[in-house]
């Protein structure tokens, strides 16, 4: 069974680290969730990493932190997320992930081209296709994409129907559920819709299936509570990113190093393009936030990082503040597991189980 109720983006090997790290000391189980354009089995721009890599890097921090528990999962396989729309592609991004021992593989058909039906149809086939490879294999479902609608009760039919359908051929784990979160530049740009939610859940917790939720970045501790009860788990990542730039970016102000050239790099990048929302395109330092994640594997970023690391341990202080970011999150989610996984006849004892296996933890490292 996952307990995990955060995903986290791997936008960098710090933030890789982060999650370990946090997990190991907290003894906490996390998920990482990569998308197909972070990591894929032919590359991503996390690293350049393939799916292989990715592995070998997560099998060496599995090593460095024995006492975590990381969960790898893949977000949104599925056609047109990387700009491909055949097939072949989410299949061997499917394979790829499962050979190299994938817990979770969230199967997302928004983007396929083709009625509803058909779209039904082709996800069922992703979905017993990675059942045929792993029966364990868990899975997220959910084939709405999210463009920060604030759903209708008219719409809970659907979400009725569709999980239903689903639950024909599978027992998923998770179901995303459109909550009305948007990320647009460096904000929450969207509106909780409670009242739909809460009513969506009901309909998923019914048939033992735990509600997810994407775009859950810049969250307040106050945001995140009013979720309790009602979202069983979140996903976060953009922000991670800009952070991590934002943080990078100001130790070069500090200590008078140039970043014009990492940022002229982001700028013709135009990964900043599709995350605008109400700011002029002539912001370049909004854009070099928005979007520098996407460029950690640059020269121009390796440069400014091997500057910095002559004058202070920079990997180590951005590890520290990305622990941070998790610990706010975990901190929030905690309370809203509790009560999820206990509304869907979740085992009560586990906080009771956690706190005892960290008791004997601590004895036996004393």
């Amino acid at each position: 069974m996952l307990n995990a109720n955060i995903g986290i983006g791997p936008m960098s090997t710090e933030i890789i680290e982060a999650v370990f790290r946090y997990s190991h000391y907290h003894r906490k189980e996390l998920m990482l969730v990569a998308s197909k354009n972070q990591v894929d089995y032919s590359g991503g721009y996390v690293n350049g990493w393939t799916t292989d890599e990715y592995r070998q890097f997560i099998e060496e921090k599995k090593s460095e932190y024995p006492y975590s528990n990381v969960k790898i999962c893949r977000d949104h396989c599925g056609p047109g997320f990387n700009g491909i729309d055949d097939m072949s592609d989410s299949y061997k991004t499917i394979e790829a992930d499962l050979a190299n021992g994938f817990d979770l593989i969230h199967i997302d058909f928004c983007h396929f081209s083709g009625s509803y039906e058909e779209k039904i149809l082709e996800a069922k086939k992703a979905i017993e296709y990675c059942l045929n490879l792993n029966s364990n294999v868990m899975l997220e479902i959910g084939t709405d994409e999210n463009v920060g609608s604030n759903f209708s009760i008219n719409s809970l039919a659907e979400v009725e129907a569709e999980l239903d359908t689903f639950l024909q051929f599978c027992e998923p784990e998770f179901y995303v559920v459109q909550t009305g979160s948007l990320i647009k530049e460096i904000n929450q740009a969207g509106l909780f819709n409670r009242s739909f939610v809460e009513k969506a859940a009901k309909i998923i917790h019914e048939r033992n299936v735990k509600l997810k939720e994407h775009n859950a970045d810049y969250l307040s501790k106050e945001e995140l509570l009013k979720r309790q009860g009602i979202v069983d788990a979140i996903n976060i990542a953009p922000q991670l990113g800009v952070i991590q730039t934002q943080f990078v970016l100001n130790k070069c102000l500090i200590y008078g190093i140039d970043f014009s050239e990492f940022a002229e790099r982001i700028y013709k990048g135009n990964k900043w393009r599709k995350w605008m929302h109400s700011n002029s395109p002539a912001n370049k330092l909004l854009c070099s936030l928005i979007a520098g994640h996407y460029h950690f594997a640059s020269d121009e970023y390796k440069k400014i990082i091997f500057q910095l690391s002559r004058l202070e341990n920079i990997h180590e202080s951005i590890i520290n503040l990305i622990t941070e970011v998790i610990d706010h999150y975990e901190g929030c989610q905690q309370t809203v597991g509790q009560r999820n996984l206990a509304g869907i006849k979740r085992p009560l004892l586990l906080q009771e189980n956690l706190r005892e296996s960290r008791s004997q933890d601590k004895l036996s490292v004393s």
